[in-house]
């Protein structure tokens, strides 16, 4: 019955998408012909920050995020022949919700959930209850905002329901509360049945999956050769898979980029202060730009009393001095604004965040720092951010995609290790160095950030890629979660799929037991594999 589906798992990922191409490229087209179509006039599409997205040739769907002020969910579309990111808005009203088995007619008389100011309504729905094998008539919050479902330290819809209900019923029922909890641009792909990492268009403001003549016979071939008597329920999940994996992989137009910050020493303990990120107390005295195209800069701050040193690079580096930090930083968000993707190495704990707060500091206005801070990460307003810290840090990454060829998450460790190269060594402080000293050190960082991306014809980018579309995530929280969470988000989309009301973890607790399960191991391997 599975001849056909072990047959199509032996195929390697790289079998999957090498060579090949976008799919708005003939096989024939030269390098020179695709730069030429990036700035061609033909593409008649607004930019990323613009209000609305009539038209837009195939690009692919890279992210989703929610835009609070005009309370929409946002999809952002690498559109592979301009190489840049454009920002569509839903124009499906579609709005937050969560479910309850609170009748409709009893949360009216709840004053303090019909009068929240991001109430909207209420709606019964019949869902499949998996775990009781039934279907089941819940009730559906309809919320106008998301953080008004949860989110917020108190006062969101998921607690109120559960705190007030007791105070006028009683303990007339257990009150159950469920997809609370779900980010809503989650919420969102998984009920328009969305992709993430597929290909999209835009036509007369509509977000239509794209589907691609050449790759939907490499599909139908692949169906026929190996799954055409297998039954029809499973023939349908294969040929979801098959078109997942099959899709090609475009050129990803990226800039690596590495900071270095001054840093003094502390007289009573004669040690240097290590810069907080945080405070951003010190200048940034260089930063480099390493890009998909060849490019490489180093932008050095002057400091009074630094030798010149050896300026002797590559002659295809670029070296500016800046005699201000504020004019240094300027070029640097100029830089980061005109690309579609960031890559950096640790940039959500440092890079990135040291910038934030350092512009904040030196009185930048929050419109022109190109950068979103959250507590634990640091996104793009208008780019992708891929910190690849987060990602060779992914034990599944390491262990399965890299047979563990590094252990400890630094630059210089993961670079010997899939390289074959490392950082460029220096004696002395950072603040110690020639400026000759400090630009090799500070572009070598970006280089080797830059290369862990484009080794083994771009395999990073590609994984990147296939992951977000099989995890049915952002490509942003693919790099940055584990393999739990991408298994969970999947399940999740299933659920949705199929009608089924998304359990609660204290739910399957409560039905199925507490269980623990323990890998018995010996040696590298699970015992009985």
């Amino acid at each position: 019955m599975f001849s056909g589906l072990r047959a199509f798992k032996t195929r390697r990922l790289d079998e999957f998408f090498g060579g090949a191409e976008e799919p708005s490229l003939s096989r024939g087209e030269s390098r020179q012909e695709k730069n030429q179509d990036r700035d061609a006039a033909s593409i008649r599409c607004e930019p990323a920050e613009a209000s609305s997205l009539n038209n837009l040739p195939p690009s692919y769907f890279i992210s989703a995020t929610y835009d609070g002020k005009r309370r929409r969910a946002v999809i952002k579309l690498y559109e592979p022949k301009s190489r840049r990111i454009y920002t569509w808005y839903d124009n499906t009203g579609h709005m937050p919700y969560c479910y309850t088995n609170v009748p409709p007619e009893e949360l009216e008389k709840i004053e303090r959930l019909v009068k929240h100011p991001g109430f909207d309504h209420f709606e019964t729905v019949e869902l499949y209850n998996a775990l009781l094998d039934r279907k089941v008539k819940v009730t559906k919050v309809v919320a106008r905002d998301p953080l008004a479902i949860g989110g917020l330290p108190r006062g969101c819809i998921r607690d109120i329901i559960p705190e007030e209900y007791p105070k006028i019923f009683g303990d007339k029922r257990e009150v159950k509360v469920w997809e609370a909890a779900i980010k809503y641009y989650q919420c969102y792909i998984y009920d328009r049945g969305l992709a993430p990492g597929m290909i999209y268009e835009v036509k007369d403001g509509n977000l239509i999956l794209f589907r691609h003549e050449e790759y939907e016979k490499n599909v139908k071939r692949l169906l026929e050769e190996h799954f055409k008597d297998e039954p029809e329920d499973l023939y349908r999940y294969v040929e979801m898979w098959a078109r997942l994996l099959e899709y090609p992989a475009p050129d990803f137009r990226r800039v690596a980029v590495d900071i270095e910050v001054f840093s003094p020493w502390v007289e009573a303990t004669g040690l240097l202060r290590v810069p907080d990120p945080r405070e951003a107390e010190y200048p940034v005295i260089c930063v480099s730009f390493v890009d998909s195209e060849g490019l490489k800069r180093v932008l050095i701050l002057k400091r009074k009393g630094v030798k010149e040193g050896s300026l002797d690079l590559p002659r295809d580096v670029l070296v500016e001095f800046y005699n201000s930090e504020k004019d240094l930083l300027s070029a640097v968000f100029r830089t980061i604004s005109e690309y579609p993707f960031l890559i950096t190495f640790n940039g959500d704990d440092f890079d990135l965040r040291y910038l934030f707060h350092r512009a904040e500091r030196l009185g930048f206005n929050r419109n022109d720092i190109p950068i979103e801070l959250g507590r634990n990460i640091c996104l793009l307003k208008h780019g992708i951010h891929i910190d690849l810290y987060k990602f060779f840090g992914n034990r599944s990454i390491q262990v399965y995609a890299f047979s563990q060829k590094y252990r400890n998450i630094t630059l210089n460790e993961v670079a010997r290790a899939l390289l074959g190269k490392a950082k460029f060594e220096i004696t002395r402080p950072i603040s110690e160095l020639t400026y000759g000293e400090l630009a090799k050190y500070c572009l070598k960082d970006s280089e080797l950030t830059l290369e862990l991306t484009s080794f083994n014809n771009d395999l990073v980018m590609k994984l990147l890629l296939a992951l977000t579309r099989v995890s049915r995530m952002p490509m942003e929280d693919v790099s940055r979660q584990g393999v739990s969470r991408w298994i969970r988000s999947f399940m999740q989309y299933e659920h949705r799929r199929r009608g089924m009301l998304i359990p609660n973890k204290e739910d399957i607790i409560a039905v199925k037991g507490k269980t623990a399960t323990k890998a018995i191991i010996k040696g590298k391997k699970y015992k009985g594999a």
